[in-house]
């Protein structure tokens, strides 16, 4: 067996600090293997690299990683190094609409697994043929998202709030990375959007703490 694996595809790893969180996107599950970066090492190209071939056979047996490359390129992580400056008075035409989409979004959500939310196949609208500069079309759709939340109900946690604005967003013509991260000690996930390195809806200050694990 070859030193050299990939990931299966519903499993995402990542390295913080000497451990390896590991998140089972088909369980919606993670774990830990702790001090397992000084044996495991992930390329920039998402291949696993192992120092010998007990570990490899470990993680195969595990369903962690297999030795069958991908059959989509690995896309790598962009930083986000940005934030979005949101207007405080959004057109009441758009804050309508924001929240139609996110209470449908809401309808949407409820009852689906972590795997089938990232799988969902969102809004796809025609062009908006918009002549605005995508920051400020993205500054405007938030701000009108702000003001129409209070009124969505069964509010959630980040993981249902980030696919609400992310489903209003494709509504809306905008196409999003979904971003999961995590911590440990103590352990703790987060997710989050991005466009290109734009953060959506969020904080560098708070995305900051978490080590980016998956990007759908």
């Amino acid at each position: 067996m070859t030193n050299h694996l990939w990931c299966v595809p519903h499993v995402h790893l990542a390295v913080v600090d000497e451990d390896i969180v590991v998140l089972d996107l088909e369980h919606d599950h993670y774990d830990c293997l702790v001090d397992a970066a000084s044996w495991l090492e992930i390329g920039s190209d998402g291949r696993i690299h192992l120092q010998d071939q007990t570990a490899a056979k470990a993680l195969v047996e595990a369903g962690i990683a297999t030795d069958n490359p991908p059959t989509s390129p690995y896309t790598p992580r962009v930083r986000p190094n940005r934030e979005v400056i949101i207007p405080s008075r959004p057109p009441r035409a758009e804050t309508l609409r924001a929240l139609l989409g996110l209470t449908a979004a809401t309808a949407v959500f409820h009852r689906k697994s972590l795997l089938e939310l990232v799988r969902f196949d969102l809004p796809r609208p025609g062009s908006t043929g918009r002549s605005q500069p995508l920051d400020s079309v993205i500054a405007a759709l938030l701000a009108a998202a702000r003001q129409a939340r209070p009124w969505v109900p069964f509010e959630g946690e980040c993981l249902q709030r980030s696919f609400q604005l992310r489903y209003y967003l494709a509504q809306r013509g905008i196409t999003t990375e979904w971003v999961f991260g995590v911590r440990t000690w103590p352990f703790s996930a987060h997710c989050w959007l991005q466009v290109g390195d734009l953060i959506i809806g969020d904080r560098l200050e708070r995305v900051a703490r978490y080590t980016p694990i998956m990007t759908a």
